[in-house]
Parts: structure tokens; C-alpha cells; sequence
């Protein structure tokens, strides 16, 4: 895991602007216009997990970000405001105060503008794309859009995203791998609640993702099937398999592609280094270790 800080403090005022503009362009947050150049103040502290998620921690005097955040490659954006006054002011849309535990979303290269009239500190987080199914989440389409404090499921993401704030210089290896998890977990679910999902209908999107959960919590079964998750969803296997083919996809190809990704995620993190590539293949339902070692060289381009 790598891990990065910079702060502002350390530097003449004259060159503060210069270092906060180089800071944020490093986490792929747009040009700032500074409301007041010589007393100005910033902080960053930035850790990047081994699947490529970069979770920042911005603090800083009152600022207006405009432009697009900028990544390559594309990334879902996530900012959760902690402390301060934070209006949104997208393209072709009204102006928008965020309340604090709100949460902003939005694919990298979309231009918008955020007021920061006051001292601030928020929580801002880039997702690559390939953590996310590019059918369920596209990013060349999906909009900009918000998250509200007002629903249970989101009010218990941004609790679970500040207690990140609270403690992002102690995490370690260990810690992020869990944390990966979640993170890709709650911003599907709660994209799905948004009807957000690109490739589907609102109840579409809510039976794939209960169906998606089913089968998350039965990876480690070897022998899973389509008719078993069909008989325990109380739906005909020929839908299951329609919703599938909406996202791009079959449902043995999800099946396996969920395996791996853990396999993968395992394989990296220090925490399972007591456990052999066969320990983890057969852990997330793998029953041939010949034939895991094949889909993995096939999808990553190298051996477990």
C-alpha cells in the first residue's frame, strides 16, 4: 500500500499555490482559485490500496475547485464533506448545497464547480473501473449525482467512509483489504438504490444486485449453481440468465469473474500470506487448482 502527505505550511506563501495545485492534480482533483493566496493553508494525506483505490483526505482555506477531475485510467470519483460549506455547481443543473454526510459521486472528465467558502476537510476517493462492471457502471454515461444522508443505507456508507477519514495515517496492509471489499460493495448497492445502473430498469437493478448478493455470500461453494440461486431467489433460472446477459455478461462468467477478483485480492494481501495458492483457489470455489491457475494467467496475464 502506498501512502503520501503534503501540507502547505511547509512553504513561502508565494509558492503554496503552486505546491496545493501540483498536490491536487496528484489525486486528479481540478485547478483551484484560492480566495486568499497569502495566508493560505492545505493539507493532503493520500493512501492508494493494492487494487488501486485512492482514498484522500483534503483539508484546506476556502477554495473553488472548477474543471474536470482528470484520471487515467477512468475512475468513479466519491467526496464525502466532513467539516465546511460545500455548494455544487454542475453544468446545466441548479446549484446545490451539500449537507454534511452527503455523498458526491461522478465519472472522472466531467467538468463541474465546488464553493468552498470556508475551511474545510472532506473525503475524496477515486474507484478505477475495472473494480466495477463497465455495463452496470458505465462511466461514459453515468451523471453526476448525490447520494442523501436522508436514506438508512446511505447514512451508514458515510459513517462507514468518515471512520476512514478518522483513522486513514494508521491503515495498514492488513486493514485495507477489508476495506476494498466494502467500499466496492456499498457503492454498488448504493448506486443500485440511486438507479444509477446504466444497463437496467429500477427493478431490474434491484433484483440483479439482491441476486449479485446471493451469490457473493456462496463464492466459497465449488458446486453453486444457476437453478440453486434461481430455486433460492424464487425466480426462473431463464431470468436470472436474462439479467446477466443485460449486464454484458453470463452468469458463469460473473460467477468466475468474482472468484478471481478475490483469488487476486487474497494472492496480494499480506494478511493471507500463511495460505498457499491452493488454500485461496479452493477457498473461493475453485475445485480444480489446475484449471484456477489457467483462468488467472488468462484474465491477469500471469501466474497465481
Amino acid at each position: 500500500m502506498k501512502s503520501w502527505k503534503c501540507s502547505t505550511d511547509s512553504f513561502k506563501g508565494d509558492e503554496r499555490e503552486r505546491v496545493w495545485r501540483d498536490a491536487l492534480q496528484q489525486i486528479s482533483l481540478p485547478a483551484t482559485r484560492l480566495e486568499d493566496r497569502l495566508s493560505f493553508h492545505g493539507d493532503v494525506s493520500s493512501v492508494v490500496s493494492p487494487l488501486g483505490i485512492e482514498l484522500s483526505r483534503v483539508a484546506s482555506s476556502a477554495q473553488i475547485l472548477s474543471g474536470a477531475c482528470m484520471s487515467r485510467p477512468p475512475c468513479l470519483w466519491l467526496a464525502l464533506p466532513i467539516e465546511g460549506v460545500f455548494e455544487l455547481d454542475d453544468e446545466g443543473a441548479d446549484p446545490v448545497d451539500l449537507r454534511l454526510g452527503d455523498i458526491l459521486y461522478g465519472p472522472t472528465g466531467r467538468n463541474s464547480t465546488l464553493k468552498l467558502p470556508d475551511h474545510f476537510v472532506m473525503l475524496y476517493i477515486r474507484i478505477p473501473q475495472t473494480m466495477l462492471y463497465p455495463r452496470l457502471l458505465n462511466l461514459q454515461v453515468l451523471p453526476m449525482g448525490t447520494l442523501t444522508g436522508q436514506v438508512a443505507g446511505n447514512r451508514i456508507f458515510a459513517g462507514f467512509l468518515k471512520s476512514i477519514v478518522n483513522d486513514l495515517e494508521d491503515l495498514t496492509d492488513e486493514h485495507i483489504r477489508p476495506i476494498e471489499v466494502a467500499l466496492s460493495e456499498f457503492v454498488i448497492s448504493s448506486l443500485a438504490e440511486s438507479s444509477a445502473m446504466s444497463c437496467f430498469d429500477v427493478a431490474g437493478a434491484s433484483n440483479f444486485h439482491r441476486i449479485s448478493q446471493a451469490i457473493e455470500l456462496q463464492l466459497g461453494d465449488g458446486d453453486l449453481t444457476l437453478h440453486q440461486v434461481a430455486d433460492q431467489q424464487h425466480v426462473s433460472a431463464r431470468y436470472i440468465q436474462k439479467l446477466f446477459q443485460q449486464a454484458g455478461m453470463s452468469f458463469s462468467q460473473y460467477l468466475r469473474r468474482r472468484r478471481l477478483e478475490h483469488c487476486h485480492a487474497d494472492l496480494a494481501s499480506v494478511a493471507h500470506r500463511h495460505l498457499s495458492i491452493s488454500d485461496i483457489c479452493f477457498r473461493w470455489g475453485f475445485n480444480d487448482a489446475a484449471h484456477f491457475s489457467r483462468s488467472f494467467r488468462a484474465d491477469y496475464g500471469m501466474t497465481p
